[in-house]
């Protein structure tokens, strides 16, 4: 009895060392896994030092929006942000209408929703929790410099996690003071928003941010690439089968034997991301890789559905490379995709990056997107044994 029960672990053990021969002997198996990434952040490292962006600071730090005259167009401006304001100022030296509660007036109109709060910490936790695209303070003697025709800084508080809604804040709050100087008759760039980003580890913001991106893309499609050849391209697996062996137990050898390899990578990668530019993660360096292995293992059921779909070689280089273009597109690092954020395993695995190396938080508080990785695993498991097991041949 012992026997019968310990017979299928046993095979799945050996098919296991089995892959994990097959791909130490794949040197370009191991040059996508392992050398690729460190060169795509050894080229991010290069790239960012010999350009402006090389200092482009993170965390706490400010930087001005400029003149927004010249680079910004309201027409047919719409927004669906949700925004929180602080009024600071206590000044009334304007003969008119107070003018931080007019300049709050044109806030309202370029935003769905505005609120106001009384207490900074309660904006910077509501912007943390994610209630809030941003939120922006009036400080105290906004309407006495204007008043004298000086210029004034208005603070705009942005989340460095995430990547899209910036520049949509700052077109809200540049666009509103168009329409607020211009109700004056003011010529001169008499506002300027001041940009805070937050929740951004010690380092350089690029680095960090889309040094981020190349880790995940690289954890992802990395071990997907190489998956996807692991059964269209195994010979010896024709053999194997002739045995009592189910396809179950063959699709569960192989995620785990590119589960192992993915974490050997999840360290690689983020230990050059770390070394490379000196950053200061506000999360612990288990949970990082943790976090990589778990998307290794979305990207090696994806490869491997992938490869019981394919009945070619090429059939699956071609469908990797769908996957491959539509995940780059559709990650929400470049573009609004809406829903799909939410489905989508890539984007999980940078969402959950985000939410712990930038915003501090643990597993237990991303466990919701821990399960859909998880459940998404399952499910291309369970869907690439039902494709294999109605092929008609073995390869």
């Amino acid at each position: 009895m012992a026997e019968i029960v310990t017979r299928p672990s046993r095979r799945i053990t050996n098919m296991i060392a089995k892959e994990l021969r097959l791909i130490v002997k794949d040197k370009v198996a191991l040059f996508l896994i392992f050398l690729l990434p460190a060169a795509l952040i050894g080229m991010l490292y290069w790239t960012t030092n010999q350009s402006s962006f090389g200092g482009f600071g993170g965390g706490g730090g400010g930087r001005d929006a400029g003149d927004a005259t010249n680079t910004t167009d309201t027409s047919g401006f719409e927004s669906d942000l949700v925004l929180g304001l602080i009024d600071r100022d206590t000044t009334t030296s304007y003969p008119g209408q107070d003018l931080s509660e007019n300049f709050t007036g044109y806030l309202r109109e370029f935003t769905r929703e505005l609120i106001i709060y009384n207490d900074t910490n309660k904006a910077y936790r509501d912007l943390y929790e994610e209630k809030i695209a941003g939120y922006i303070v009036i400080p105290d003697g906004f309407e006495e410099n204007l008043t004298e025709n000086n210029p004034t800084y208005v603070e705009v508080h942005v989340d460095a996690t995430d990547f899209l809604a910036e520049s949509r804040i700052q077109g809200v709050v540049q666009g509103a003071t168009i329409v607020f100087r211009a109700s004056k008759m003011w010529i001169k760039s008499e506002v300027f928003p001041s940009v805070k980003i937050e929740f951004t580890p010690e380092g350089n913001y690029m680095n960090i941010s889309f040094g981020g991106f190349i880790v995940i893309f690289s954890s992802y499609l990395g071990i997907a690439m190489t998956s996807a050849q692991s059964i269209v391209g195994d010979v010896p697996l024709r053999r194997m089968l002739l045995t009592p062996t189910n396809r179950l137990e063959v699709i569960v050898a192989k995620v785990m034997g590119y589960l192992i390899i993915g974490f050997f990578q999840s360290l690689l990668l983020i230990t050059l991301w770390i070394l490379a530019f000196n950053l200061s993660l506000n999360t612990g360096f288990g949970s990082l890789v943790a976090i990589m292995s778990l998307t290794s293992l979305t990207g090696s059921t994806t490869g491997l559905l992938i490869s019981a779909i394919a009945d070619t070689r090429l059939q699956a280089n071609q469908m990797f490379l769908f996957v491959l273009f539509g995940s780059v597109i559709l990650s929400g690092f470049f573009i609004d995709v809406g829903f799909l954020d939410e489905v989508l395993p890539l984007n999980q695995g940078l969402r959950l990056l985000i939410d712990t190396a930038f915003k501090g938080l643990n597993l237990l508080d991303v466990f919701d997107k821990v399960l859909k990785l998880l459940g998404f695993s399952i499910a291309a498991i369970l869907v690439a044994t039902f494709v294999y097991a109605k092929k008609p041949t073995l390869g």
